[in-house]
């Protein structure tokens, strides 16, 4: 559990403007025909295209936004969405009144992973939450996904990734530490999205991996 991240996560959805705030980034989520889900540093949108998964896991899933597209568009029937912040989960709620087929689960992922039960290869997914994770957390994380995940599953992550960084809440890992984390696992990562920094470090953003 990291509580440094957590506040900082969570200090955005408890302000007056949160909901509104929410509400015009879903509607700019879905414009375009969900271009969003295209942008070079994000795979999700090629997974989704190329996999038939029905059950997915969505890790800091914020105020449901990709937890509910997948039910509403890409026709998922089980979606547990796992996020910290108990306010962003009303807001989710607030937004999606209706939604049965999406389980929310206030905690951290390290602890929450493990009680979900999983019947069939499932989609896991992260939207840039990893990168604001200290190692202790971020590998207990991976491990509950392991332990959990069936063979064929895929993880779909938009983190950044490359030299080895740290720099106020971000952490950049590379794929090294990535594969050694995840040794059962398949990588592919993507190169196209270069992430600017005044270091000249390269880094990029964007992987998949799949249980073998």
């Amino acid at each position: 559990m990291d509580k440094v991240s957590y506040v900082k996560h969570n200090k955005d959805y408890v302000k007056d403007s949160a909901f509104l705030n929410e509400k015009l980034a879903h509607q700019r989520n879905n414009i375009e025909d969900f271009s969003f889900l295209y942008q070079p540093d994000v795979p999700h949108g090629d997974v989704l295209d190329s996999t038939d998964f029905k059950t997915a896991v969505d890790i800091g899933s914020g105020t449901g936004w990709f937890a509910n597209y997948l039910v509403t568009e890409r026709k998922y029937t089980k979606v547990y969405a796992i996020e910290p912040s108990e306010t962003a989960i009303d807001i989710a709620k607030r937004l999606y009144p209706d939604q049965k087929k999406v389980k929310y689960i206030n905690g951290f992922a390290e602890e929450e992973l493990l009680k979900i039960k999983l019947t069939k290869p499932s989609l896991f997914s992260t939207l840039c939450v990893l990168t604001h994770l200290k190692d202790e957390s971020v590998i207990p994380i991976l491990s509950a996904i392991d332990n959990i995940a069936k063979i064929g599953s895929v993880l779909s992550c938009s983190e950044p990734w490359g030299p080895q960084h740290i720099e106020d809440a971000w952490y950049i890992r590379p794929p090294e530490w990535w594969v050694e984390n995840l040794p059962n696992w398949e990588f592919e990562f993507y190169s196209d999205y270069i992430v600017p920094h005044p270091a000249d470090q390269i880094r990029h953003k964007g992987f998949i991996a799949t249980k073998l």
